[in-house]
């Protein structure tokens, strides 16, 4: 076999199955698979092969119903087709790029492995996190990399709006425009006298304690005129999240809990929230779909977020201890249990992570 002409050999007329009439490189296919799977071959040694005899055909038969072999994974990433990043916490804080953050994705873009930002940031459209990532010194290559919880709810707040209800956003003027346009039924939780849905998108650029307050009494005075409460989305569905030199600040969904304390003395039944960002599983379907795979690895700080989001999605998920867990201290329960454990983005790379199966 070794030397065999580069083309192979033709002309079989031995009639056995699937035969292929012609060797290539199979000395070679046998030594990788002998490699990559020590102990399962026993050792090859080179013997010559007649072209064109039945015992060459059932050779190179048995050699093509073998898989196609592809180099064994060396890191972690090598282990999936694409990879999900959180943004707030694991590559930025505020607007500024974390650590190594920026290095890993141009890592990623060098290699060519897809990978989405999947973020809960709901104080723009697609484009305008892209555009403030990028000025962070990210560099993402494309809008289409962006997953926000923004986005994702863009298609349902539109439903209602279709259906004649009446939204009211909790987050700035400017925010609900840029993701949702403008529209005479959609308006500011600060002012609106009365809504059938309220939206949660971001805590900033906005008096987020008057519009708290306007909202509670929205709620209450709905309640005892009709016995309801207008339903929720969360886009952005933080509770907290990390704030300059460690420290936590809560996140726009803190209203959830706020409402509900406060209308428990009116008898006010559980608040059910509709999720569209993580832990929702709806910013995960529009991952899988966008990637056209469920191969996924998701890395973020939040258990409650990224990781049981992930886990629920039925994806794996790996914590790094920076951004909210930067002390290493968050406990998460067996719904939360992530598959990986990193100090670093860098050990998605090192192979120290890479699972020994």
């Amino acid at each position: 076999m070794t030397g065999s002409p580069a083309g192979g050999f033709s002309g079989c007329k031995c009639g056995a199955p699937h035969c292929r009439g012609k060797i290539t490189r199979d000395d070679w296919r046998i030594r990788a698979l002998q490699e990559a799977y020590q102990g399962y071959f026993p050792p090859f040694k080179t013997r010559a092969v007649l072209p064109g005899t039945e015992s060459a055909c059932a050779l190179t038969a048995a050699l093509d119903s073998l898989p196609t072999l592809e180099r064994p994974p060396q890191t972690l990433a090598d282990c999936y087709d694409a990879i999900l990043f959180d943004a707030m916490g694991v590559l930025i804080r505020e607007n500024e790029a974390l650590p190594g953050a920026a290095d890993i994705l141009a890592r990623l873009n060098m290699s060519g492995q897809p990978y989405y930002i999947v973020t809960n940031i709901s104080s723009g459209s697609d484009e305008t996190i892209f555009a403030r990532l990028r000025g962070a010194g990210l560099p993402i290559p494309a809008v289409d990399r962006i997953v926000s919880a923004g986005g994702v709810a863009r298609h349902r707040v539109l439903e209602e709006l279709a259906a004649g209800r009446l939204v009211s956003y909790m987050g700035s003027a400017h925010a609900a425009h840029d993701i949702f346009g403008k529209h005479p039924n959609l308006h500011c939780a600060e002012t609106a006298e009365t809504f059938d849905t309220l939206v949660v998108l971001d805590d900033e650029g906005f008096d987020f304690k008057r519009a708290a307050d306007h909202t509670l009494s929205t709620f209450q005075r709905r309640l005892i005129e009709t016995g309801e409460m207008p339903r929720i989305i969360a886009a952005n569905a933080d509770i907290i999240y990390p704030s300059k030199n460690g420290s936590l600040v809560f996140g726009p969904s803190i209203i959830g809990p706020m409402l509900q304390a406060g209308l428990a003395p009116f008898g006010a039944p559980p608040i059910s929230v509709e999720i569209m960002g993580k832990p929702g599983r709806a910013i995960f379907e529009e991952c899988i779909a966008r990637a056209g795979t469920d191969r996924l690895l998701m890395v973020g700080d939040q258990v409650d977020t990224d990781i049981k989001g992930a886990k629920a999605a039925g994806l794996d998920a790996l914590l790094v201890t920076t951004g909210l867990n930067n002390c290493g201290k968050l406990r998460p329960d067996e719904n939360g249990a992530p598959d990986y454990v990193a100090k670093n983005l860098d050990q998605i790379f090192d192979g120290s992570l890479f699972p020994h199966l």
